[in-house]
């Protein structure tokens, strides 16, 4: 530890920075820094004209919230002590933390180029007169243009606060670019936030944030994005931003660096450039005589200068030509130079061009070699050697394969990533490979070969990181459909000849073990992408492929309605899956798998490795809320909304053991660090601990005043100290627990809200605590101080996770966003954005390297930690029906569902018909009282008007944008002139149908508001929501004037009768309630549904009343008497969410979770009719299929495969 007096002075903006997180008032920092600066009492009161007493309490205020303990000067110097220690963290931390070098290349050996690199080096220096925003290396492809970006940001990272390095190479859209920088760089998230972040907003929040840090932003191989064969400069189509990207840059007051590297100069920088201007080109010529020898010798020969000279013109200087005629060189002529400059004089070939190179050194390639560099092509990412093995067809060793690698390296045909053992292609031979890639596949298919290539190579692999997968679709598969397009002219004829290969490789005698298939499979889906612009599904409905092999096929958006893949092969393909809302997230302690739990009870257990799916765990009725691995990852426990707890064996999906104690919806579990224990806590207060092997509750600890979020075990257990729980309440407080005794050691208190998530640190140390108030806070275990607050989130914070090395920690909630944290530094890192909903829950890999997020969106996401990327979604295909309404005419019916469309049937012939134009769930559709128009409510936040007075040319003619959160209800006031939604933005707003404008927003609801109506006279409103509360609003004067309570949980439906006198209410607390609005009193509740009650109708005449049920049945009520008249039964398999009485009073719809409407006689209480259109694989054959888990094989009959079962 270092003495304190030999202590550097530190910072005066840090040590500001730390003590106003700790909450260091301003005079009682003055007080603090003049202290720090050796200061005595005297000088500080004389210094600041107060009493030494005020000193005194100035500083022992400061040091009781910076949690300094002691007396005297010892306060002091613990104090200096704690910060430098702190300070010193964040400076050994800020290289790593401001610096992420993307795709950069390992430049160890380079050499030479020196002029260049101090010319670039002087126009990126902050003071120099020629300091530059935009810089450009040019040259041809294998000049070295990355290599010297590389080196040269090396040489002057000291001088800018943060540095990224992107490769452009994939064809990245502006947009994805953008957001990664946006990830990595401190920037006003909050200055330009529109509804709807466009690539020139997020350009605006990049020059924020280049203006405010010193910056270097590189961007490798941008002719990527330019066009070929056009004017130099010119932009592939829908990539023409860059170049307002680059203006912009450029134009824009800053101190910070664009560098970009290019074959080509973009148009904006030949427009830009000049010699006193801020933006300056460097033109990478060939290297001299010097640079070449040094080259020359770093492969093991030397020469005499005339024949360097001739070399060296003969390839132009280009490094990459010398380092690959070096090879040849010694290859084919025993490193005798002479010899070879002899023969290639005699030559006519044109030796010079890399192409020729490329083509001499490919052909000499052994068919290992060959294989490895083919497969780095297809993959287009850096690979482990682990991967590459994994990848190949082939029986060799991984000494063979590791040979391999190394020959293409002395080669200089692959290149290895920066510090890390990684392998990829250098840009020119990549292009090289791939057009030798694409055009082998082409020329094989059009020849009828023996299908050795294309059943060698996958084209593109079904199961890569998504952004990979686009990227191989894109410059792979598309060229390979163009080119035999040009062959065959017509995309039915190419289909048709697809589909005959497809044919002949059924008829061999045994199936073709490889690729082959599946490549024609996924061209046949790539001639359908965008044939169907009014679906969001290709269609290759009809298709037979039983008997073959289709690996890595990707099927996941493809129509495959009456197809057979009859004892099919499909390993490595990937389908749709079937898969609800996802609310809680974890990985297994051993990495290897990660589990979703899922809002209809199921859990599901995937594969970390390729992210598919092992086990569906079946057993709760209600959301599961949490889970937990045991520590050996043997046993999984979850608890959920059905107030069970469940513990699992992990590989088999058997439930062991059911603990039931709980008497409400249990929202966190957790074991103990030796898995003997789990801690259970919820809704109704309490925290239980379970004995795991007899399944008995030892404890249940009691304290909270409020529901208890979260619950987790301190990892480390020590002899001398209690063993501690942490619980996160409702009641704002966090209890630090001694379960031995089951005694509350003490209460942290700070937060002003619900305490969401509570987490310890790896070494016990700290707690971290997510809140209601929209902060995380650290705490001190020992002292049960406050260290640290970090405020960043917009709205609550639902969870916190710390990483493996405890060095940072990670947040969500329910402004859709996931923030990164820095701990010692208290930077915000990276804030990962794309979740289109709250984002319910967070876990890290046990490496660190990957976080697992999940969202009301229905999807889960896994992310690189390091770059911010989103890696893959895990997303369901769900049709689950949440809205029903009837036309006024009682002809039509329409309903709204999951899958972001709205169908509408004619109940006369039962025809269907789709509006697509929501980016969202349906969540709710009402037809106009008079008119032929439609309105829907959405998850994508808008509300839509449809055109519906032509069934077959139905169109949007309105969207309607002002919420800022899911929309759930809509409903036309009696008139039809207006239209009332209301929103998980908790606010209610009215609507002029004719101009599209907001008139009024009512705001009142502390959370989410589920549901609205109007009165009959069209004079107020009724609202419910997840607060609990009924209100009723006055519309003229936009004034809440009733408040009803009686509910105890979440209202999910009001309903008027038709005079208006009664109001109906369905809640989640199971009942329903009428209300006399007169007397503003509940004067009946009706109970007899089991689960919550969803939705609620009056019949027309008002003499009924109608409830669906999480329970899956409809109860019908006698208005008068409050008596059940009947339940409607065996209609539905899943919660019923909407209810609807048709105008003429003859029919009940009802609307549900399994994806159905159906439709109820109402004088019989009878079923008449079942409303489902064909799902997204109805009547496919899988008999005999293999490659798919028993999991997977489940969610494909789910979605409508069939399998023939043996006979016995």
């Amino acid at each position: 530890m270092k003495h304190v007096a030999d202590m550097p002075q530190l910072p005066e903006d840090f040590i500001t920075e730390v003590a106003t997180k700790h909450g260091v008032t301003q005079t009682e920092l003055d007080a603090l820094l003049l202290a720090l600066n050796d200061s005595s009492g005297i000088e500080i009161a004389n210094r600041l004209k107060i009493s030494q007493p005020a000193v005194r309490k100035r500083l022992g205020e400061s040091y009781r919230k910076l949690g300094i303990e002691g007396s005297g000067n010892k306060k002091l110097n613990n104090l200096k002590q704690k910060l430098f220690t702190q300070y010193q963290a964040s400076d050994e931390n800020s290289t790593a933390l401001r610096q992420d070098w993307g795709e950069a290349v390992d430049v160890e050996g380079f050499r030479g180029r020196k002029e260049q690199i101090g010319e670039l080096e002087q126009w990126m220096m902050k003071n120099s007169p020629n300091h530059c925003r935009l810089v450009a290396v040019l040259g041809m492809g294998g000049i070295g243009k990355t290599a010297i970006a590389a080196k040269v940001a090396k040489k002057v990272e000291p001088n800018f606060d943060y540095l990224i390095w992107r490769s452009l190479r994939n064809n990245p859209p502006l947009g994805d670019i953008l957001t990664q920088l946006l990830r990595f760089l401190p920037h006003d998230a909050e200055a330009y936030s529109t509804d709807s972040d466009s690539d020139n907003n997020k350009i605006l929040r990049l020059i924020d944030a280049l203006r405010k840090n010193r910056c270097l932003v590189i961007l490798d191989n941008v002719e990527s994005i330019l066009r070929t064969g056009e004017w130099a400069g010119e932009y592939l189509p829908d990539y023409e931003d860059y170049g307002y990207l680059f203006k912009k840059v450029a134009e824009a007051a800053h101190n910070s660096c664009l560098f970009l590297t290019s074959r080509e100069k973009p148009k904006e920088v030949a427009a830009l450039e000049g010699k006193k201007l801020p933006v300056k080109v460097l033109q990478l010529s060939s290297l001299d005589l010097a640079e070449a020898r040094d080259i020359l010798s770093d492969k093991g020969f030397s020469c005499s200068d005339e024949q360097l000279q001739e070399l060296v013109e003969r390839y132009s200087g280009n490094p990459l030509a010398l380092k690959i005629v070096a090879t040849t060189i010694y290859d084919l002529f025993s490193n005798d130079i002479g010899e070879f400059l002899s023969q290639i004089q005699e030559s006519t070939a044109v030796y010079g061009d890399i192409r020729t190179l490329l083509d001499q050194q490919f052909n000499r390639l052994s068919q290992l070699e060959k294989q490895v560099i083919y497969l780095l092509a297809i993959r287009r990412e850096y690979v482990s050697l682990t991967e590459i093995k994994e990848d190949l067809l082939t029986t060799e060793t991984t000494i063979k394969i590791l040979e391999a690698v190394e020959s293409l390296l002395r080669r200089s045909l692959i290149e290895k990533e920066e510090n890390a053992s990684r392998f990829g292609l250098q840009s020119v031979v990549m292009e090289y490979v791939n057009e030798q890639l694409t055009e082998q596949a082409v020329q094989e298919i059009i020849q009828k070969k023996n299908w050795e290539f294309i059943n060698t190579y996958p084209l593109m692999k079904a199961r890569s990181l998504d952004y990979i997968r686009h990227t191989q679709e894109r410059l792979i598969l598309e060229p390979v459909k163009q080119k035999l397009l040009n062959v065959f002219g017509t995309e039915t004829e190419l289909e048709s000849y697809l589909r005959r290969i497809l044919d002949n490789l059924q008829q061999e005698p045994l199936p073709k073990k490889g690729y082959a298939a599946g490549n024609l499979v996924n061209l046949l889906r790539q001639l359908q992408i965008n044939k169907f612009p009014d679906d969001s599904h290709i269609d290759l409905s009809g298709r037979d492929f039983s008997g073959l092999t289709i690996w890595q096929a990707y099927l996941k958006d493809v129509k495959l309605q009456d197809t057979s893949f009859a004892n099919t092969d499909v390993t490595g393909s990937v389908f749709a899956e079937t898969m609800s809302s996802i609310v809680s997230v974890r990985f297994s302690p051993d990495g290897k798998y990660f589990a979703t739990g899922l809002i209809n009870g199921e859990i599901r257990l995937w594969q970390t490795s390729d992210n598919k799916q092992l086990c569906t765990y079946k057993g709760h009725t209600a959301w599961v809320w949490a889970f937990a691995f045991s520590p050996d990852s043997k046993y999984l426990a979850s608890g959920s909304a059905d107030y069970k707890v469940k513990l699992w064996n992990v590989e088999t999906g058997e439930c062991l053991q059911t603990f039931k104690g709980h008497t409400n919806k249990v929202y966190s579990v957790a074991f103990s660090p030796d898995g003997r224990l789990l801690a259970s806590a919820g809704e109704d207060q309490t925290i239980k601990l379970w004995d795991i092997a007899t399944g008995i509750c030892q404890k249940t600890l009691i304290g909270h005043h409020g529901w208890v979020w979260s619950v987790t075990f301190n990892p480390i257990l020590t002899d001398n100290a209690p063993w501690l729980l942490a619980s996160g309440s409702a009641d704002n407080n966090i209890k630090l627990w001694d379960i031995s005794e089951g005694k509350c050691l003490k209460t942290l208190e700070g937060h002003s809200r619900d305490v969401r998530s509570v987490a310890f640190s790896p070494d016990g140390k700290t707690l971290a605590s997510s809140s209601r108030d929209k902060t995380v806070r650290l705490w001190d275990v020992t002292t049960g101080k406050s260290k640290q607050i970090f405020e960043g989130h917009s709205k609550q914070v639902y969870s916190v996770r710390f990483s493996p090395d405890g060095q940072t920690f990670a947040s969500c909630g329910e402004d859709r966003t996931i923030k990164l944290w820095h701990i010692h530094s208290s930077q915000c890192l990276k804030t990962l954005e794309g979740h289109q909903s709250q984002v319910w829950a967070i876990a890290f890999s046990p490496d660190g390297r990957t976080l697992i997020s999940c969202s009301d969106d229905q999807t889960a996401r896994l992310w690189d930690v390091a770059k911010g990327n989103c890696l893959n979604i895990l997303r369901g295909y769900t049709r689950d029906v949440y809205s029903v309404a009837f036309s006024p005419n009682s002809q039509m019916l329409a309903s709204g569902r999951d899958d972001y469309t709205i169908a509408l049937w004619n109940l006369q012939t039962a025809e269907c018909h789709s509006l697509r134009e929501h980016q969202g769930r349906i969540r709710s559709v009402v037809f106009h009282p008079n008119k032929q128009i439609l309105a829907s409510g959405s998850a994508d936040n808008t509300i839509k008007l449809w055109d519906i007075q032509d069934i077959h040319h139905r169109k949007c003619i309105q969207t309607l944008r002002g919420h800022n959160n899911w929309v759930w209800t809509v409903a036309f006031s009696p008139d039809g002139e207006t239209l009332v939604s209301s929103s998980e933005d908790r606010t209610i707003r009215i609507w002029d149908i004719s101009t599209g404008e907001c008139i009024q927003k009512f705001k009142g609801h502390s959370h989410w508001v589920w549901t609205v109506a109007f009165s009959p006279d069209g004079r107020h409103l009724a609202s419910g929501g997840a607060d609990s509360l009924i209100k009723l609003w006055d519309i003229s004067t936009g004034e809440c004037i009733q408040t009803l309570t009686d509910h105890q949980d979440m209202i999910w439906s009001v309903a008027f009768n038709p005079d208006g006198k009664i109001l109906a209410s369905a809640s989640e607390d199971k009942t329903v309630k009428l209300w006399n609005l007169d007397a503003g009193e509940c004067y009946q509740t009706l109970t007899g549904h089991t689960q919550q009650v969803y939705s609620v109708a009056f019949s027309p005449d008002g003499q009924t009343l109608a409830s669906g049920s999480a329970d899956t049945t409809v109860k019908l009520w006698q208005v008068s008497t409050g008596k059940s008249l009947d339940t409607l039964k065996r209609g539905h398999t899943a919660a019923i969410r909407s209810v609807a009485f048709s105008p003429n009073g003859k029919l009940l719809a009802s609307g549900s979770e399994d994806e159905k409407v159906q439709l109820w006689d109402v004088q019989t209480c009878r079923r008449v009719r079942s409303l489902l259109s064909d799902r997204l694989y109805e009547r496919m054959e899988i008999t005999g299929i293999t490659g798919v888990t028993d999991a997977e094989k489940a969610s494909l009959k789910m979605l409508g495969a069939v399998e023939e079962m043996p006979s016995v």
